[in-house]
């Protein structure tokens, strides 16, 4: 018994040893693969580079271009940027751009345009939006200016497929394909070094916001050369509503100093700076461009049919750019002045809502800087219901005194925005009855025009001060109901406001932020007498580049109400304190909960909280999941008089057409609510 016992025992061993063996064996095999070994270098190459202590150059640039306008109808009009081709009985259009690249560091540079030659008229900047591909950042978490995932960057390995084959000459080709195909994704091959892991040339496709695109770069020799590129070349093809745009591009840089004094002309100075000649097609389209435009400039001069030619440049050029494309202008001393006003017709500007119905908005930007540390703002907001045939405008404006110091003052003022509340239509209809709404359907909703004028401060990084002054006038859009009732046809308040602000590791991280606002009867004409303070904490925390968690959460209570406060509201549902705001407009925010349910209460307190990821669970949908640029997983909590808790939950995606979210509500332990929220995005990168 004995020995069969041992006997057992020195199987088990043995079997252990075996599994124990094949065990380190593989990991020694995993860590010794000369594949991975080399995927590894690529990825630690950028941190091999000394990108901090690089000294002050500058070198120059030269880019060509030349597209196709291979089918197109009116739709093409209205797209960004192609009003300029999108008609006349031209084709195609080509140019050429030098440009001085001045390098103050790593990512630091600053860009200066010597000269350029154009066939599209009046030298429009066309196509705009895949200039983003001829400046490819290969080894960070995003190749393009925030989109496209590269596949040399470690924190994107999980979403490729690599295959590596060692050549005979010191270096090897990796290939590497999505794992899922989505529009963030890309496929193609890189030629690597491989004892260094640096990437010598690289060649890539993928789509992206409606363009197939095709790049092939190389890459500089060594040092913080190897991680620019040099050469660069671009095909693509934009398609939208049955138009195809073909697009081909090469830009040259690191390309030394050429001396200009003695050339003038732009077209002699680029035909001295060119670093390959052109084609023989480029050159015959140069030469009827130019035949064409003299032609142009003979019938003006003679005055055939001067009027005619005048009309049409009215509607076409002037008109009819400013139309569909933005409207962007630097003006003053140094040009220290700059306005832009976007797109008449922007999709982006046009929305919808049951309370407003179609509602069409327009934006207007306007800055002046005095000195570095000075600099006005202001901003004119407008938008129509045409439901409610209302005007709507807000207008912020913003003095920045000591800029270094975040020091500004803030006045901002704004008319027409509907509100309701439940409390003052009953306190009438005891009054007059419930007949009254037969003949004053309005009488619930009153027009919320404000004023704020604060000072803001900061001491430093973490600590900043804001104090100010905020007047409201809530006055009925239905008077005559009020009247017949005996009762206020508005309501004013003015009030001081206090606000010190937290930043505990500064602007990179989260803001903490404790308000004070005390409305004073008879001070100003104000008529309503309240104490309020809230505290609200708001964090957007970067996982990776596009892996995002937006959180926020808040309290918020008085002390003190008087009468006629039916339309108090807490200031933490309408501000947001982000750098650059929420990732999308329906972070940090309830999308279903009616707002009398914390404003009507003597407290509330609030959490919000959004996960963001470009690839989670739509993506992964066969077809449709290409499409998916950016996913969202949202969960909020409010707590108040009412509400004991008020719970939702979204899912929300966006695309190049639009955004989509879909909430559900809990209310009290109830199923309460379910709605969807829709967004234009079209053109959003344009």
């Amino acid at each position: 018994m004995k020995t069969q016992l041992s006997n057992i025992y020195i199987r088990c061993f043995t079997v252990v040893l075996i599994i124990l063996y094949s065990t380190i064996g593989i990991k020694a095999s995993d860590k010794t693969r000369p594949d991975k070994m080399l995927l590894n270098r690529i990825f630690k190459y950028e941190n091999s580079i000394d990108t901090v202590n690089i000294s002050e150059y500058s070198t120059y640039t030269y880019t060509k271009y030349s597209l196709f306008i291979k089918k197109r109808n009116i739709t093409l009009l209205a797209v960004p940027t192609m009003w300029s081709v999108a008609h006349g009985g031209k084709r195609r259009y080509q140019g050429e751009t030098y440009e001085k690249i001045n390098f103050k560091g790593f990512n630091n540079y600053n860009v200066e345009k010597i000269t350029e030659l154009s066939t599209i008229p009046h030298h429009s900047n066309t196509m705009t939006t895949v200039l983003k591909y001829l400046t490819p950042e290969i080894y960070s978490p995003t190749i393009f200016n925030g989109d496209i995932l590269s596949p040399f960057n470690s924190s994107n390995r999980i979403y490729y497929k690599y295959l590596v084959t060692f050549l005979l000459n010191g270096t090897a080709k990796v290939e590497f394909k999505p794992k899922m195909i989505n529009t963030q994704l890309i496929k193609g091959q890189a030629l690597i070094d491989y004892n260094s892991g640096k990437i010598i040339s690289a060649s890539m496709k993928g789509e992206y916001d409606m363009v197939d695109f095709s790049l092939d770069i190389k890459m500089g020799e060594d040092g913080i050369k190897s991680l620019l590129p040099t050469d660069v070349k671009l095909l693509c093809r934009f398609k939208f509503l049955g138009n195809v745009t073909e697009g081909q591009f090469q830009a040259f840089y690191g390309l030394p100093q050429t001396v200009l004094d003695s050339i003038k002309g732009q077209k002699e100075i680029m035909e001295h700076v060119r670093p390959v000649p052109l084609t023989a097609d480029e050159s015959l389209l140069y030469k009827i461009d130019t035949e064409t435009n003299a032609k142009k400039d003979s019938i003006d001069s003679t005055g055939v049919n001067n009027n005619e030619n005048k009309v049409k440049k009215i509607l076409w050029d002037i008109i009819g750019d400013n139309v569909v494309n933005r409207i962007k202008s630097n003006f003053g001393k140094n040009n220290g002045g700059y306005l832009r006003i976007n797109p008449i017709l922007n999709p982006l500007y046009m929305g919808y809502d049951h309370r407003r119905g179609f509602t069409y908005k327009i934006d207007v930007r306007l800055n002046y800087m005095f000195t570095p540390n000075s600099l006005l703002s202001t901003r004119f907001g407008a938008g129509y219901s045409f439901k409610q045939k209302q005007l709507y405008y807000n207008i912020p404006t913003f003095f920045w005194y000591n800029k270094r110091k975040n020091g500004f003052l803030e006045f901002e003022f704004g008319n027409g925005n509907w509100i309701s509340n439940s409390k003052v239509l009953n306190k009438a209809q005891q009054v007059l009855g419930d007949s009254i709404l037969n003949n004053h359907d309005k009488m619930i909703y009153f027009r919320d025009k404000y004023m704020k004028l604060v000072n803001n401060y900061d001491f430093n990084d973490y600590i900043g001060f804001q104090a100010g002054l905020i007047f409201h006038n809530r006055l009925a859009v239905d008077k005559a109901g009020y009247k017949l009732a005996g009762m206020p046809e508005g309501y004013t308040s003015v009030a001081p406001l206090f606000e010190l602000q937290y930043r505990p590791i500064g602007w990179n991280g989260p803001c903490v932020v404790v308000d004070y606002e005390r409305g004073i009867k008879g001070f100003l004409s104000g008529e309503i007498n309240y104490e309020r303070m809230e505290c609200d904490a708001q964090w957007k925390l970067k996982i990776r580049r596009l892996e995002c968690l937006q959180m926020r959460v808040g309290s918020g209570f008085y002390t003190l109400k008087g009468e006629h406060t039916y339309f108090l509201d807490y200031s933490n549902f309408r501000e947001n304190r982000i750098p650059g705001g929420w990732n999308d407009d329906w972070s940090g925010e309830f999308e279903l909960l009616n707002s009398n349910k914390y404003n009507e209460s003597k407290w509330y307190a609030r959490a919000n909280i959004t996960y963001e990821n470009q690839l989670l669970f739509g993506a992964r949908i066969p077809y449709f999941g290409h499409f998916i640029e950016m996913e969202r997983v949202y969960a909020s909590i409010l707590g108040s008089q009412d509400c004991k808790p008020y719970i939702e939950l979204g899912y929300g995606f966006t695309t190049r057409l639009f955004s989509m979210g879909v909430f559900l509500s809990n209310d009290s332990g109830k199923i309460k609510e379910f709605g969807c929220k829709f967004g234009f995005e079209l053109f959003r990168h344009w």
